[in-house]
This record gives C-alpha cells, sequence and structure tokens, in this order.
C-alpha cells in the first residue's frame, strides 16, 4: 500500500514562485490529501477482510441449520430466568417483535414445549448463495485487492474484470432478499433464542443484510479515491478510479434491478434458480381470450402494462401497479411465464409491425381446434418496430444456446 502512495505523491509538484507561506499551506493541505488517499486504501482492505470474517461467521453459524432439524429445546430454567431478566438482546430485536416476544413464548419453553424453527429447506432458502458469495471473496476478491492497493491499474482492472461475476453473485443474492425476510420474520423468535443461546452478537438479518450493502460500500470508497485525487492534481489516477467505480455502479444497478424483481407477488418460481437476468423491459400484453381472427388480424385486442423478464431459463410476464413510494419501481404481479426449451418466437403477426408472439413448442406442429389461441402463450405489443426486434433477438438468441449446449451435453454423453 505504500507503493501506491508514494507513487502518487511523487507526481505532486509545487510552483516554485509562490511565496514561502503559500507553499507552506499548499504543502500542508496536500499532505493532508495524501493522508487521506493513505487511509481510504486502508480501510478499503481493511474493511474487505472484515467482510470476509462476517461472511464466514454467518456460514459457521446458520448453515449447520439447513442440515438438521430446527428446534430450541436447549435453554433450561435456569437460562430462561436469564433471558427474561435480559430482556434477550431487546436492542437487538426489531420494535415490531419487542411487544410479542414475552412471556408466553419464555413460559411454553419454560413448561418444556420444543419450539420448532424453520425447515432445512427455509434455511437454505434464507442464506441464498450467501456461501458462494464468501468463497469468492475470500478466494478472489480479497486477494486481488492487498495487490491491488498497490497499484491504481490493478485497482480499475479488479473491479472491471470481475464486474460480471459481482453482477452475476450479487444478483442472485438480491433476487432471493424478499423471501428471505419473509423467512426470518416468521421465525423471528426462533432465531432470537438461537442468537441469545449461541451467544451471537448481531441477529441473523443484520449479518445477511451485509452482502447488500457491500457494493454501495465500494461505491463510497472508489469515489472517494477518485475525487483525492482529482484534488491533488493526479488525474489520470483519478480516471482509474472513476473506472473502477463506473463497474461498481453497472454492477449496482442490475442488484437493484433483481431487488426489485424479488419483490414480485404470487410468482409460483424460485426466482434465483431462474438464471441471470438477460434482459427487462416495458411491453404491452394483448388479452388472448375472448378475440376473433379476422383476414389474419386480431380484433377486440385489448392490453395491459406489463414487464417482460427474461432469465436464461425462463421468459416471465409480469402485470404493474403503480407504486406511489417508488415511481419508477412499480409493483409487480406475477401474470406467465414459459420455460425456454419450449419456447418459439413468431415476430409477424398480421399487420401490426410492433407485436410478437410467443408460443409453446409442443404446439406448433399440432393443429389446434382452438382458432382463438392456439399455443400462444403471450402475444405482446411493445412500443416501436425496434424494441420488439430487440426482444426477439434477445429470445431467439438464449434459446439458440440453451438448445447448442443441451445437444453438446447430449452428444458428450453419448461418447463416454
Amino acid at each position: 500500500m505504500a507503493e501506491i502512495v508514494d507513487q502518487l505523491s511523487a507526481g505532486l509538484k509545487i510552483e516554485s514562485d509562490e511565496e514561502m507561506e503559500e507553499k507552506e499551506e499548499d504543502s500542508f493541505a496536500r499532505e493532508m490529501q495524501v493522508t487521506k488517499l493513505s487511509q481510504l486504501l486502508s480501510e478499503l482492505l481493511e474493511t474487505e477482510r472484515k467482510y470476509v470474517q462476517d461472511l464466514e461467521q454467518v456460514c459457521e453459524d446458520y448453515l449447520t441449520l439447513s442440515k438438521e432439524h430446527c428446534t430450541c429445546n436447549s435453554l433450561d430454567r435456569k437460562t430462561l430466568k436469564k433471558v427474561r431478566r435480559r430482556g434477550l438482546h431487546v436492542q437487538s430485536l426489531p420494535d415490531s417483535a419487542d411487544k410479542n416476544f414475552s412471556a408466553e413464548m419464555f413460559e411454553s419453553m419454560a413448561s418444556g414445549l420444543d419450539m420448532v424453527g424453520p425447515s432445512r429447506i427455509e434455511i437454505r432458502q434464507m442464506l441464498g448463495n450467501i456461501e458462494d458469495i464468501k468463497d469468492y471473496h475470500k478466494r478472489v476478491m480479497l486477494p486481488r485487492m492487498e495487490e491491488a492497493v498497490k497499484d491504481v491499474t490493478l485497482m480499475r482492472a479488479l473491479f472491471q474484470s470481475e464486474h460480471s461475476r459481482l453482477s452475476r453473485k450479487y444478483g442472485r443474492y438480491c433476487i432471493n432478499n424478499t423471501k428471505s425476510s419473509i423467512i426470518i420474520d416468521e421465525n423471528i423468535k426462533y432465531f432470537s433464542l438461537y442468537q441469545f443461546n449461541n451467544g451471537h452478537k448481531l441477529r441473523v438479518d443484520a449479518m445477511l443484510i451485509k452482502p447488500i450493502q457491500r457494493l454501495t460500500r465500494y461505491h463510497m470508497f472508489l469515489s472517494s479515491l477518485s475525487k483525492t485525487c482529482q484534488d491533488l492534481g493526479l488525474l489520470d489516477d483519478s480516471t482509474e478510479f472513476s473506472l473502477a467505480l463506473s463497474s461498481i455502479l453497472s454492477a449496482a444497478r442490475h442488484t437493484n434491478t433483481m431487488m426489485w424483481i424479488g419483490k414480485m407477488e404470487n410468482c409460483p418460481l424460485d426466482l434465483s434458480g431462474q438464471g441471470q437476468l438477460l434482459k427487462q423491459g416495458g411491453v404491452g400484453n394483448i388479452f388472448l381470450g375472448g378475440s376473433i381472427r379476422v383476414r389474419r388480424k386480431w380484433s377486440s385486442q385489448r392490453s395491459s402494462s406489463c414487464q417482460l423478464l427474461l432469465f436464461q431459463k425462463t421468459l416471465m410476464l409480469c402485470k404493474t401497479n403503480e407504486n406511489l413510494s417508488e415511481p419508477n419501481n412499480p409493483h409487480l404481479l406475477y401474470e406467465n411465464h414459459i420455460s425456454l426449451n419450449q419456447v418459439r418466437v413468431r415476430d409477424v403477426v398480421a399487420d401490426d409491425e410492433n407485436t410478437f408472439e410467443v408460443h409453446k413448442l409442443e404446439h406448433l406442429k399440432a393443429e389446434s381446434t382452438d382458432d382463438t389461441k392456439g399455443g400462444i402463450v403471450m402475444r405482446l405489443k411493445c412500443e416501436s418496430e425496434d424494441v420488439k426486434n430487440e426482444w426477439v433477438k434477445a429470445i431467439n438468441s438464449e434459446v439458440k444456446h440453451l438448445r447448442s449446449t443441451a445437444k453438446s451435453i447430449t452428444n458428450q454423453f453419448w461418447i463416454i
């Protein structure tokens, strides 16, 4: 780390024709900025180390619950009295839980009744891919950052090269956040007792929020580093940090989108298991039922405002409702989906150049007696022909990739 600070400091020049007093003031100000630069780099590295430790701790504390039946039957009467007296770390409980977390539960526990916690499946759903994120930071991000704090170009290369993996891993974690929060809320009494009985300093939701906050921490550090270099007149170094910042901002936008999608209501699928989100945007969903086809045109076409989501495994359609608290993120209500391995796109619908249809593959060759719908799963209207073409291209590209991968796996199987 000293090397990068020395390199940056070496580039500082003081005009020789300035007055002594002005030179001293300027020199002091620059020394303060250099010190700030050094402190920011140190804090960035130390927070990364602490983050890895926190991830290891939460995995150690809670992953074992995904492998065993969860009950709270190990608190004896003496411990329960201690719980009552200390309030079970009341300061760590949410306001909504304080009043409910009281005598009724403790008395049932004292009477010898076990408290059944979440299932193993729910524990795994709650934790999401946090173990994968832990391994990634421990084996990739931390070792590379230990080198990157010595060279600004390495710092830029680190975040640019890891942009894709950061987006993918944190996107998957964030889309699962709503489901994770629901499981915690439904089992808050169990987790609070588990926390107390095992001497954990923080509640489980306080631990699981750390990955969601991590990209924001990177944003803050890189922004400050870029500005500090700019103040010092080190424009090239400021640009390097700005490029690293751009990669993080792009990853953060993706994870924010995934967090929003994770709040979808009535979705029957595990959203975190649908693969990477490849494309999303607003479309009009043309109502399929009750239409009559006349001269290759569809009459009585009613449409509703929807969001179309293209994942690696699934194409999903959601209705949207106004969200007064977050106007840019309307409420999502699940409408329909189809697996990409069953998709066939028809990009010409009657004379409407802005509309395309999604068909289910098994219906393509079969002649349907239902002339109103047949094998159509979705009929979607875009704002322009260009937007429609982008969607058709994106869907067909992923379908082709999926089938090519399946064919390759099949060929390898027969070779073996």
